[in-house]
């Protein structure tokens, strides 16, 4: 650190910036929903901290150094390019018979090295996720800098960055504009001061780029272009971004590939970038952006309200309030975060401000084309976590649960389009890996359109991990139950659940003694039989899952669609198979068996809960379908808790199902240990394992939706509330959750102090639900008509009439599942 940073940083210290709050729980909800941080602005190898905007699009990382700024732009198209796509053999069906013969017999490591060879795997398709480049902005120093602050406001995605000097009190803001899909940068001046900086584009050392990649920073007086080469690759991939500036009074000079600008009253920076996967130096000069960025209006506040009309819209469908002090609402980030490192309960004002994070942060990393990767869309260096890709065994998965019933349909386009993108190429590895018609997902994936399998090794044979297209699918049943829409149903989701009714055709040819059908040939991702050290088994839960939930949602859209009817038509032929798909076995010690086969141990010690979809997203498995395995998945989950699930997504997958399973104290648990155990940034953005290890968007991203699931829980016909809701939660209100059930739940409110809830929901059809707490329901009262239910005292029939906000009032025996 500089002599400049330290005594800068000692200043600060004690200075002190006011910041509106929220208001108590008796006043409503908080107006302003912002993160704040008064940390002095870092390295750049401690970048993890930049406060972040985007629009799933693009991307940016506001440092902010006030007078030394550096911003990082981002783009989803920002992959290091491919010399050569993803390859594997056409394995030949004497292969494909003798794996799964081996299999059946319980020769699994012979039927792994063959799945393996025979594959004959080739690596290739695009590379890393990376930052595109950085700006900075350099401004001359005048007195010690104070009343430093940075600031994200939730609702507008507004990153701002306030301090003072002699000269006066500073503010620089910034927006992604999602309708307008351009950065907007705004520079103004203390009053009765003038603006006086330089602006450069150019790369950091630390990003770590190949070497063999062309930065070209090309400087005017009115605009800043960045144009960039990839490694040599056959298409010549490339990408730009470009500046339009522009200034009020003052003057422009250009030195290099620097701006200077001086005495100016304020300064717009419009920013938009592009990745071109063909011939980048014909794009160029064509200078698309550069007649795009002249149509916009160089006014900041017009641009500004056209973006929050459209962002805070969507965001502020969903709300939650903790009943936190208005003392603890005023904390910054960093200081609410250390409060809850040492404290054994809830920090409520960072559980509030954690949920309005995620959602800010899964709104800003998707669009209307793409769900967020495992970094959002954001990152500084080019060695990101995994490539940074999108991973379909658990993290892609986790981080959209909370787009359908949080009400982001906007946002879950994306995840819906990417999905469909992939189709063909999971057909490809269906067809030349299993030799099956249908689709086989492909593990994990640089980007949309890309869906070759991937890395196939022996740990992981990731050709049959066949229970991910369904896991992959859910969202979009989802969606169907919580809003109805058939049009949804029959021309997106049913093509694609048609596809794994062939597939599964095609896949399941093998039978037990039983007459029930083997998945010879089975992975549970990531995990082995704690006795057999070898990956591709039989039955792992996880693909037996993966398949219930595809043919029943298959055989329910057919009867709905009227579809595929009569004799030998698909609604037979699926019905059949879902028949004869093996159970789900229970092991010596009580639990949900990792793999439905006998002799096969489980390895509780494992960060993924694949054999528990039963339990979440499916809710196959609850205390009424199918009480034995309740209590066996219940088991399960203990048995796992034991151990240090030690990735965020572990303990977050670990911590639906806590909630499916109405566990409270484990749920509370897990929360704690991700907010106490430096899963969180700064900017409350977040790590893929603890102590600030490898930026990930899994846990801030995926946290709302836990929290949304341990208030409310539904399905079809039936909404259950305060499922696994945490101690010390003993007052609250969430509102705005969509049921699976199409009943939007305007309002839960829940209080300890006489064990009361009141809710207030409404059916977009006239219907009958069955409302569950089971805390027990001592009385009810409501202007809808309310009968008793077969389920005795914890649950009651409601009918809801269609297009009306009715409201609940109760008491209940006690407010906690468990009765803490």
């Amino acid at each position: 650190m500089t002599l400049r940073h330290t005594l800068a940083h000692l200043i600060l210290i004690l200075a002190f910036l006011s910041v509106c709050v929220q208001p108590c729980f008796a006043g409503g909800y908080n107006p302003q929903r912002m993160g704040v941080s008064h940390n002095y602005p870092m390295e750049y190898g401690e970048w993890e901290n930049a406060f972040l905007s985007g629009n799933g699009k693009m991307g940016i990382m506001v440092f902010g150094d006030p007078l030394h700024e550096t911003v990082v732009y981002n783009d989803r198209g920002f992959n290091l390019a491919k010399t050569n796509d993803r390859s594997f053999a056409q394995v030949s069906a004497a292969d494909l018979e003798s794996i799964k013969s081996l299999c059946a017999a319980g020769d699994f490591a012979a039927a792994n090295d063959l799945a393996v060879k025979s594959a004959q795997y080739q690596g290739g398709g695009e590379g890393n996720r990376h930052p595109g480049y950085e700006m900075r902005i350099t401004t001359p120093e005048d007195g010690a800098v104070s009343q430093y602050s940075r600031t994200c406001d939730f609702q507008t995605g507004e990153i701002a960055v306030h301090w003072t000097d002699r000269r006066g009190a500073w503010v620089r803001r910034a927006i992604v504009s999602r309708p307008d899909n351009v950065t907007v940068q705004y520079l103004t001046a203390p009053r009765g001061a003038k603006i006086t900086c330089s602006v450069q584009l150019t790369t950091e050392a630390k990003m770590g780029f190949p070497r063999d990649m062309i930065f070209d920073s090309i400087a005017s007086a009115d605009e800043l272009n960045m144009r960039v080469k990839y490694s040599p690759n056959p298409s010549n991939t490339g990408y730009e971004g470009v500046t339009r500036v522009v200034t009020v009074g003052g003057s422009k000079s250009v030195n290099g590939d620097v701006l200077n600008i001086v005495n100016a009253d304020s300064v717009i920076l419009l920013t938009r970038t592009a990745k071109y996967y063909e011939n980048c130096e014909t794009h160029w000069g064509q200078r698309k952006i550069q007649a795009q960025l002249a149509a916009l209006p160089a006014d900041y506040q017009k641009l500004l309200a056209r973006h929050k009309a459209v962002h805070q819209k969507i965001y502020n469908r969903v709300r939650l309030d903790l009943n936190a002090t208005d003392t603890d609402r005023a904390r910054t980030n960093e200081e609410l975060l250390a409060l809850q490192k040492t404290s054994l309960t809830a920090t409520k004002a960072l559980w509030e401000r954690i949920f309005d994070a995620g959602r800010y942060y899964y709104l800003s990393s998707s669009s209307d084309q793409t769900p967020p990767d495992l970094l959002g869309i954001w990152t500084a260096d080019c060695g990101a976590g995994w490539g940074g890709f999108y991973h379909l065994d658990a993290n892609l998965n986790l981080q959209v649960a909370g787009g359908n019933i949080g009400d982001m349909p906007e946002a879950m386009e994306g995840y819906f389009k990417i999905n469909e993108s992939w189709r063909p190429d999971f057909e490809t590895n269906a067809r030349k890996l299993l030799g099956c018609r249908g689709m086989v997902a492909g593990g994990n994936t640089p980007a949309a359109g890309s869906g070759l399998m991937a890395g196939i090794s022996d740990f992981y044979p990731y050709q049959y991990a066949t229970g991910e297209e369904g896991w992959l699918l859910y969202p979009f049943w989802e969606h169907y139950l919580v809003t109805g829409d058939t049009q949804f149903l029959k021309n997106r989701l049913y093509p694609l659940l048609k596809d794994m009714g062939y597939f599964y055709e095609d896949f399941l040819t093998k039978t037990d003694a039983n007459g029930k059908y083997i998945f010879a040939g089975s992975v549970s991702p990531e995990n082995q039989p704690a006795n057999v050290h070898v990956s591709l088994v039989n039955n792992s839960s996880f693909d037996i899952a993966g398949a219930k939930f595809a043919l029943t949602a298959l055989v329910e859209t057919c009867k709905i669609l009227k579809v595929e009817r009569g004799t030998g038509k698909g609604l037979e032929r699926w019905s059949k198979i879902l028949s004869k798909l093996p159970p789900y076995l229970i092991n010596s010690d009580g639990a949900l068996q990792e793999w439905s086969w006998p002799a096969l141990e489980d390895n509780y010690n494992h960060r993924h809960s694949s054999h528990l979809l039963g339990v979440w997203p499916f809710r196959e498995i609850t205390p009424e379908t199918d009480p034995t395995m309740f209590q066996s998945a219940s088991t399960t989950l203990a048995k796992k808790d034991q151990f240090d699930y030690g990735t965020g997504h572990g303990y977050l997958h670990s911590a639906f199902i806590a909630a499916g399973v109405n566990n409270d104290a484990a749920v509370n648990a897990k929360l704690l240990h991700l907010f106490k155990n430096g899963y969180y940034f700064d900017s409350l953005f977040a790590s893929h394992n603890a102590n600030h290890d490898i930026f990930c968007a899994d846990v801030c991203n995926t946290v709302p939706a836990v929290m949304m699931e341990m208030l409310i829980s539904s399905r079809p016909g039936v909404l259950e509330l305060l499922p696994a809701l945490p101690q010390s939660l003993d007052q609250g209100e969430i509102a705005g959750v969509k049921g699976r059930n199409r009943v939007t739940i305007q309002s839960l409110r829940w209080d300890a102090n006489g064990n009361s809830v009141t809710c207030t929901l409404k059916s977009d059809t006239d219907q009958k639900i069955t409302l569950i707490d089971r805390g027990g329901i001592k009385t009810i009262s409501s202007a809808a008509a309310i009968s008793a239910s077969p389920l005795g005292d914890i649950a009651r029939i409601v009918h809801l009439p269609a297009g009306k906000s009715t409201k609940i009032t109760m008491t209940l025996d006690r407010l906690r599942v468990s009765g803490n």
